[in-house]
């Protein structure tokens, strides 16, 4: 079968399966199997492909319209130009992550050697980007989960910064002293009610793990402990950065605000215009 044709089968599979980017989707896992960019789907449409790789295709086909995340499939997603390693159990970057990752950069780029502490690390994501884009920095960052913990420093080791980002398992709901005081503390925390979940998309209801979208009844249980929290983690003028839900920002604004430990609160925008990340600087 011909790249073609093959590309053919795959997106009215997915069309059937109503999946929303269907093209795109097959695209990306032809030319993972075929281990090639997709311009070169492009080039060589009429090219053959071997009978073990179309079957590895369609494979992947059946499991995408059975809503298995692309990035799952292919074992990576980019965030921030740089490549991630991602697996089931490890919730997958999103772009509107990389809001508070520029802002953070662009904050603290002028720092002679910043140190940062990521709260709820995920994939690394945050902080392997942050290590990445300010070469002088030191990340620390903690998650709950023991396999983020792997995935994490596995993706600071591929992306060259491991010697700058030190990562532990860790509750953060619970005490802990890290090395304080930190320039920045940084955190995409569970942010979703817990009634919501049910309710998302079944790429991500069925597939990526509750235990880092599940933010309690009303979806503000980690930004309450951090804003309660973080003042005596941060130096002075310490900067706080969280993403938040698209309609959280005022709330965990007016948390932070009412610690009375922050001044200068700010409600920064992605690129669709909403509220995504809030931050301040420690008094």
């Amino acid at each position: 079968m011909v790249i073609n044709t093959l590309l053919q089968k795959g997106v009215q599979k997915l069309q059937l399966a109503g999946i929303s980017s269907p093209r795109l989707d097959a695209e990306v896992l032809l030319a993972h199997v075929l281990k090639k960019d997709r311009m070169f789907l492009l080039m060589h449409r009429d090219d053959a492909v071997a009978e073990d790789l179309c079957d590895a295709f369609l494979s992947l086909i059946d499991r995408r319209a059975a809503h298995t995340p692309v990035a799952y499939l292919v074992g990576y997603k980019e965030f921030m130009s740089l490549p991630f390693s991602v697996q089931p159990g490890v919730l997958i970057p999103r772009p509107d992550t990389e809001t508070v990752t520029e802002l953070v950069i662009n904050e603290l780029k002028d720092a002679p050697a910043p140190s940062v502490l990521e709260l709820c690390c995920g994939s690394g994501a945050i902080s392997v980007s942050l290590a990445h884009y300010l070469p002088k920095s030191r990340i620390t960052a903690y998650d709950i989960s023991p396999l983020c913990v792997e995935v994490a420093q596995k993706n600071a080791e591929q992306n060259g910064v491991a010697d700058r980002v030190h990562i532990e398992e860790k509750d953060i709901l619970k005490p802990f002293s890290p090395p304080a005081p930190f320039d920045c503390v940084v955190s995409n925390p569970p942010y979703i009610p817990s009634k919501v979940l049910l309710s998302l998309e079944a790429d991500v209801r069925d597939f990526e793990p509750h235990l880092a979208l599940d933010g309690g009844d009303d979806g503000l249980c980690f930004y309450r402990h951090i804003a309660n929290s973080t003042a005596s983690l941060l130096a002075p003028k310490g900067l706080l950065a969280l993403e938040v839900g698209h309609d959280q920002a005022n709330t965990v604004a007016d948390l932070i605000k009412n610690t009375g430990a922050f001044s200068s609160v700010v409600l920064s925008d992605d690129l669709a215009g909403i509220h995504r990340v809030v931050s301040a600087r420690k008094i």
